[in-house]
């Protein structure tokens, strides 16, 4: 017999806490392209492997995967000179203007006793990667994937709605008996056209 203990530990609802983490987490497999697929890393995240990739997980702002990376912004030579004539000048308010719509910071607004200067902050843009190019290349060749073919199922169901309405779509769509799936009469008319194309 067991303990009153055990025996509400089975009764109990709540689930029993194990520390076999790894097998719930889903490994990411790309199978849309061989390309990336090549240089995918599985070690490392979403976020990081398209980092790594040259891409963009996401066209907003990131939610996560990624290291803020701690070091010396680089300037440019405008910039450069920007400080240098703030230095040189006697500067009193600095302002911070940030975009009206994701709130994220622009630039800063200097206003000094002989002018105001903008100093805007751009980011660098990094050069295409190998894999990048690789992808560049492969989207102008202009290759299109296999058209879907008829399975034998429709193209029997299109036969019955030949054999009994000829070449009027607008009473195929309106047959509810043959036209299940309620298929508009352009829809019809373009499967119709596809299976006389293939059985010409």
């Amino acid at each position: 017999m067991t303990s009153v203990r055990n025996r509400r530990k089975q009764k109990s609802s709540l689930p029993r806490q194990t520390r076999r983490l790894n097998d719930k987490r889903k490994k990411v497999r790309i199978l849309s392209n061989a390309i990336i697929a090549a240089q995918w890393d599985e070690k490392l995240t979403l976020s990081q492997n398209y980092k790594n990739l040259g891409l963009t997980a996401r066209l907003s702002r990131p939610s996560g995967g990624t290291q803020k990376e701690l070091g010396k912004v680089t300037q440019s030579s405008a910039q450069q000179q920007q400080q240098q004539q703030l230095q040189s000048s006697a500067v009193k308010e600095a302002k911070i203007v940030r975009n009206p719509q994701t709130g994220e910071f622009e630039r800063l607004e200097y206003v000094s006793t002989e002018s105001v200067l903008d100093a805007p902050v751009t980011p660098s843009v990094t050069a295409a990667t190998d894999v990048v190019k690789q992808l560049e290349q492969y989207a102008a060749r202009g290759e299109r994937t296999r058209e879907r073919s008829q399975s034998e199922r429709e193209q029997y169901w299109i036969e019955e709605l030949i054999e009994v309405y000829g070449d009027d779509y607008e009473r195929m769509a309106r047959d509810r008996k043959r036209n299940i799936w309620q298929q508009s009469a352009g829809d019809i008319r373009r499967r119709v056209l596809k299976w006389k194309k293939q059985n010409k």
